[in-house]
């Protein structure tokens, strides 16, 4: 469950860093936004959407003690959420600021 909220708080990252980046240093409100980048957007913000759906599953799973194992402790399980929220967050901005609009 935890992981799935660190993915989807990191692929957020990328559609947030985009709107700031086009509103404060794209120029004219006004302009349109690329095709490409629209649909990047949109995959995105589907891909948000399943996992946000998917978060009450697995909280309704680990309450029951599905998948739970006493052999690993609780840091493996923290240090791979953590992992995942700064490796992807890592991704999906440096995806962001290198984007290059089709013009």
């Amino acid at each position: 469950k935890m992981s799935l909220f660190a993915i989807l708080g990191a692929s957020s990252l990328f559609n947030t860093a985009k709107i700031i980046q086009r509103e404060f240093f794209g120029g004219a409100v006004d302009d349109v936004m690329s095709e490409k980048l629209a649909e990047r957007m949109l995959k995105i913000v589907n891909g948000e959407l399943l996992a946000m759906a998917f978060i009450p599953l697995m909280a309704t799973l680990m309450s029951r003690g599905i998948g739970y194992d006493e052999s690993i402790p609780w840091q493996i399980g923290a240090g791979v959420t953590g992992f995942l929220f700064v490796g992807l967050g890592g991704k999906y901005l440096v995806e962001a600021f290198t984007w290059k609009e089709d013009v």
